[in-house]
């Protein structure tokens, strides 16, 4: 292909990914409403797998910068993923800050493309070795969250299913209307004047 074509290429998937990384961006900083509302996870899912880390493929740069964004972008839709199945997790603030220390890696890794030194091989190693320990503390600190989530909605279902257990069922009250009635009718009624 024709290197400017190449250049123009890039121009469009830089131009794009702007408008998506401040999606993206907007919607990590209200993690919490975003996890609530399916249509924003979707979107989000959607514009870091399909045109963030999608787009990347056709890009004029190594494959070594082509692959980390696979990777950041892969992080953060792994993560919006768990966030479609498991929408009831609590966002705490250290789950916000490892997600914003990926995103803000995949910024980088993209805007860096917009330079005209751009990043060296060496440059790219280096922020994924940075990554992968924020990957790896973000996947355990996810997981347990998903775990805590899990235990009070657990807790929460028991305590409905204890409460509908103690409900008496219809037939019950009326077998207990009927026992009321027939002791009631056995004890003499002290109101009635004593015949002599």
């Amino acid at each position: 292909m024709q290197p400017e074509y190449l250049e123009q290429i890039k121009d469009y998937y830089l131009e794009d990914a702007k408008k998506h990384l401040q999606v993206i961006e907007q919607h990590l900083l209200n993690l919490q409403s975003t996890i609530e509302d399916p249509e924003k996870i979707n979107q989000l899912f959607h514009v870091t797998r399909c045109s963030i880390v999608g787009g990347a493929n056709m890009l004029p740069i190594s494959q070594l910068h082509i692959r980390s964004i696979h990777e950041a972008g892969l992080c953060l839709v792994e993560c919006f993923n768990v966030f479609q199945q498991e929408s009831s997790v609590q966002v705490d603030q250290p789950l916000q800050d490892l997600l914003i220390q990926v995103f803000y890696t995949l910024k980088k890794l993209i805007e860096a493309m917009s330079e005209s030194s751009g990043l060296t091989d060496e440059q790219v190693m280096q922020v994924m070795t940075e990554m992968e320990s924020v990957r790896e503390s973000l996947k355990i600190h996810l997981k347990e969250l998903i775990y805590r989530s899990r235990q009070v909605n657990d807790s929460d279902k028991a305590v409905a299913s204890d409460a509908a257990d103690d409900v008496p069922t219809v037939d019950e009250l009326q077998v207990l209307i009927d026992e009321l009635l027939i002791d009631n009718s056995a004890v003499p009624n002290s109101n009635q004047p004593k015949s002599n």
